[in-house]
């Protein structure tokens, strides 16, 4: 029994020696490591370089342009109004929405039935009176004819009379001489009733000839409503709003069409009060402005001209309305009012400014400079835009070469490398 305690405590002791001479090995050894370990040298602190795109600096003078939006409108149109009444008896050819129409071309006819034949009676009336002047001017011809025969026997009369005083009471009888004075007088009296005749007969043919012309008037007037029963274009266009059409009756008035001039339509643009501040301030609102037109992928440009801006502003819009108007080659295309158009107007000029992209602009005054491979910060102020472009005036100098890209610790003193 005692033996195999003895066998016992001998296996207990080899188990526990196995794990004890395996710790010390491993301290002996990690000893061993560290004490032939090699150092390594510290890694010294370096500063970091920053890779940035850059923009060149070019003062010049420099005028923009301004991107708007505008709307074609109507330069002149007219609403077309029957005028006078009647029945429509006929419509021209190109009488609808949308029509093409010439000047003076004619859009509709009113029944003329009444109208001609009053026309006709005017004329009658005027070929009448004109007959009636003939003849009261061969009268007074005749009459004058007559003046000249009565004064001569008027002048015989007086002859003899003048004779038969020279002869005296002792060779004429007193008889003969009173016949000779008789007929003196009466030829006098011929002369004056027939000088009476022929003023009387002046006197009516000034009243004939001013029926004439009252007549004449009557007769234009007439001509003139039988001209107004035909509606026709006052100028070329296009026309819209049809209201008409054959076998209406209308009254004087009434409307009937709606014509645009094809060959002044106008762009109007909004501006707002700092657009228009920079593009015309105190000027003379006359500029050029190009229009373009983007219609199924295909792009019409127009050249215009800015020559006012609408009757009245509205305050409340915070803007001007103008109007650019366009050439007359405009009526051979498809524009019509309505369309919605792209508008460029020049800016005003910028005098000695840098046109640089808006990256280089930190908040709204300050620019970063590269100088020897460093950043040095720049003041300067922005005038205005150019697109996406910003328009810059302030401590630069032509050839500087400013930072572009934007990083967090950007800020003077900054170690950059540019782009090649």
């Amino acid at each position: 029994m005692e033996r195999d305690k003895i066998l016992g405590k001998i296996i207990g002791n080899r188990k526990l020696l196995f794990p004890v001479s395996f710790l010390f090995i491993s301290i002996v050894i990690a000893g061993l490591l560290r004490a032939t370990k090699m150092e390594a040298p510290a890694n010294p602190i370096s500063e970091r370089v920053w890779t940035v795109d850059t923009a060149s600096v070019v003062i010049q003078n420099i005028q923009p342009t301004i991107d708007l939006l505008g709307e074609i409108v109507a330069g002149r149109e007219v609403r077309l109004r029957a005028l006078t009444s009647g029945a429509v008896e006929s419509v021209g050819p190109n009488f609808k929405n949308g029509g093409t129409v010439r000047a003076g071309e004619t859009l509709l006819q009113i029944d003329p039935f009444f109208r001609d034949k009053d026309l006709l009676w005017e004329e009658a009336r005027l070929r009448e009176s004109a007959a009636r002047l003939d003849e009261l001017l061969v009268k007074l011809d005749l009459e004058k004819l007559l003046l000249i025969e009565e004064k001569t026997q008027h002048e015989l009369s007086q002859a003899d009379l003048g004779r038969y005083n020279e002869l005296g009471s002792d060779v004429v009888s007193a008889r003969t001489l009173d016949q000779a004075r008789l007929s003196a007088s009466q030829a006098k009296e011929y002369v004056l009733l027939r000088q009476q005749r022929i003023s009387v007969l002046e006197t009516q043919i000034r009243q004939q000839k001013a029926v004439g012309e009252r007549l004449q008037i009557s007769v234009e007037r007439a001509a003139r409503v039988l001209s107004d029963a035909k509606l026709r274009a006052p100028f070329g266009g296009y026309l819209a709003d049809i209201s008409a059409n054959k076998g209406m009756q209308l009254n004087a008035g009434d409307p009937v069409a709606r014509l645009i001039d094809g060959e002044r339509l106008e762009a109007r643009i909004f501006l707002s009060n700092e657009q228009f501040a920079r593009s015309f301030g105190v000027e003379s609102v006359s500029k050029t402005a190009t229009i373009k037109w983007n219609i199924g992928g295909e792009l019409s440009v127009f050249e215009a001209l800015v020559d006012r801006l609408a009757s009245e502003v509205d305050p409340t819009l915070g803007g001007v309305h103008i109007y650019a108007q366009l050439g007359p080659q405009v009526a051979n295309t498809s524009l019509r009012p309505g369309v919605l158009v792209e508008v460029r107007v020049p800016d005003r000029i910028y005098h000695q400014v840098a046109r640089l992209p808006e990256a280089v602009l930190h908040g709204r005054e300050i620019v970063y400079v590269i100088e020897n491979g460093r950043l040095s910060e720049r003041k300067v102020e922005m005038l205005g835009r150019d697109g996406d472009w910003v328009l810059l005036k302030g401590d630069l100098s032509n050839g500087d070469t400013l930072a572009t890209t934007r990083f967090t610790e950007i800020g003077p003193g900054v170690a950059v490398r540019t782009l090649p």
